[in-house]
């Protein structure tokens, strides 16, 4: 079903289509709050929360992009919780690398079978995805939230803007200062060697 007629049909009291417009946006929702606190455990909470919140103002929402319009509130709801916290910038220098990332956590016992070449090919994409996850973790906050709408869920720059209450020349000189901090960083990690 189309998003807007789930939200419709919500509108009407139809609370089903909560289940379907939460299984269908969840795991964006939750990795994009593990990349904002690189705390996996408090990402699963913040992740309800913003559906929660999204559930509170479903009678005004009126989005054309309920995707966009969810990491707007996921982007809020992360602020609101750097807000709670004390010791918020302490906790982006932690992040267990297998937990927060689950595209970087390796497969299961299904996998004992592969040949070398496989699981050695499995191992190098792995640590660079771990070299990655945590070069952009050393961004400020404002590049990096750019960086991951833009390449992880493939937002336009019109589209990050909205959701960032900027325009679109702040999201690209952002984005560009963010992927040079990162590129710096890698070749410091000898990403690129």
């Amino acid at each position: 079903m189309d998003d807007r007629k789930a939200i419709k049909e919500i509108k009407k009291g139809n609370k089903e289509y909560l289940n379907l417009l939460a299984e269908k946006y969840y795991d964006d929702i939750y990795r994009f709050c593990c990349y904002q606190t690189g705390d996996p455990d408090s990402s699963y909470d913040l992740a309800q929360e913003t559906f929660l919140r999204f559930i509170r103002y479903v009678d005004i929402c009126r989005c054309k992009n309920l995707k966009g319009y969810l990491l707007t509130i996921a982007r809020n709801v992360c602020y609101d919780y750097f807000g709670r916290e004390t010791a918020a910038h302490s906790r982006l220098s932690y992040l267990p690398w297998e937990e927060a990332c689950p595209e970087t956590q390796t497969a299961g016992t299904a996998d004992t079978f592969r040949s070398r070449t496989d699981l050695l090919e499995e191992v190098i994409r792995e640590e660079n995805s771990r070299q990655l996850v945590h070069a952009l973790m050393k961004l400020p906050k404002i590049q990096r939230e750019v960086i991951v709408l833009h390449s992880l869920y493939g937002l336009k720059h019109r589209e990050i803007a909205l959701i960032t209450g900027t325009n679109s020349s702040t999201v690209k000189s952002r984005m560009k200062q963010g992927m040079d901090k990162l590129k710096r960083t890698l070749r410091k990690e000898d990403f690129y060697g």
